[in-house]
């Protein structure tokens, strides 16, 4: 018990010195050097621009098939999941191999991406393939423009999330 106890009151010290280490060197350093060091920690921990790429075309497959079985509420989802996937590219990547990426993507993809969003909210079977197209389209314009004209997304032709039912329940 006593050990138990020595244990305790050495991890309270070690985190409290950790904290107070922290409040000094932020204090006394300017901003974009604490901002730096805590980048730098972040990094490891942060997904690359082509891990965020691969999991926006997965969420792209998947919505196609979400649609093609009318399960509307999960479509629904897997938009937000996509919009929220390309936002942190945005924040994370605002630019990429020297091209204002971001910029790119507010102008080719969110307008898509908000007509997608209204087709599902209809239900509209027409319109959320114009839509789809017309992401889809969108992201090749991107891709074209930030040089990698080599990645063409198409729309799916088949699923590789057998794993997975599509229908409504």
């Amino acid at each position: 018990m006593f050990e138990s106890r020595t244990f305790i009151s050495k991890t309270r010290l070690v985190a409290a010195l950790c904290a107070a280490l922290t409040i000094f060197l932020t204090g006394f350093f300017p901003t974009a050097i604490a901002e730096t060091v805590i980048a730098k920690r972040q990094d490891g921990a942060r997904p690359t621009l082509g891990d965020l790429m691969a999991l926006t075309q997965l969420r792209h497959n998947k919505l196609w098939y979400e649609a093609r079985t009318q399960n509307w509420k999960l479509a629904r989802y897997e938009l937000d999941q996509l919009v929220n996937t390309v936002d942190r590219i945005v924040k994370l990547y605002p630019a990429a191999s020297s091209v204002a990426q971001a910029t790119l993507i507010h102008e080719k993809t969110e307008p898509a991406l908000s007509a997608l969003g209204k087709a599902i909210d209809d239900r509209s079977n027409s319109r959320f393939e114009a839509a789809f197209i017309e992401v889809t389209h969108a992201c090749n314009e991107c891709h074209q423009a930030a040089g990698f004209d080599f990645i063409v997304i198409q729309t799916p032709s088949s699923s590789p999330f057998s794993n997975q039912d599509f229908f409504p329940h």
